[in-house]
């Protein structure tokens, strides 16, 4: 088609029409258009939102998780330092068995 023909079928719809009536249907689609806009930004601003939740959940759980770790760390560093001062008193006894053995031993030597 030529631009003489789309001019003259557009010219005839307004003339029929009226440019109000053009108007409105023009206005008609703007606004669904921008319905439909503010539905894909709604849908994506709700997963945004689902989003960020799971992001929080996530760091929550992660937060709990490190307590969790620092209380156990804790309890070990109590069961170290138990078992340190168990090692340090059987090394006492240790050593103070084997000095009464190595002192009865000199002396079974000196009286033979």
């Amino acid at each position: 088609m030529e631009n003489s023909s789309i001019i003259a079928i557009l010219t005839a719809i307004i003339g029929a029409l009226g440019i109000k009536e053009i108007w409105q249907i023009w206005k008609k689609k703007i606004d669904n258009q921008n319905q439909t806009d503010i539905l894909k930004l709604h849908q994506g601003h709700n997963s945004l939102h689902e989003v960020i939740l799971e992001q929080k959940r996530i760091i929550n759980e992660m937060k709990e998780r490190i307590i969790s770790l620092e209380e156990k760390i804790e309890v070990l560093i109590e069961e170290n330092r138990d078992c340190a001062v168990k090692l340090a008193r059987m090394e006492e006894r240790l050593l103070a068995h084997a000095k009464k053995k190595v002192t009865k031993k000199e002396q079974q030597k000196r009286l033979r």
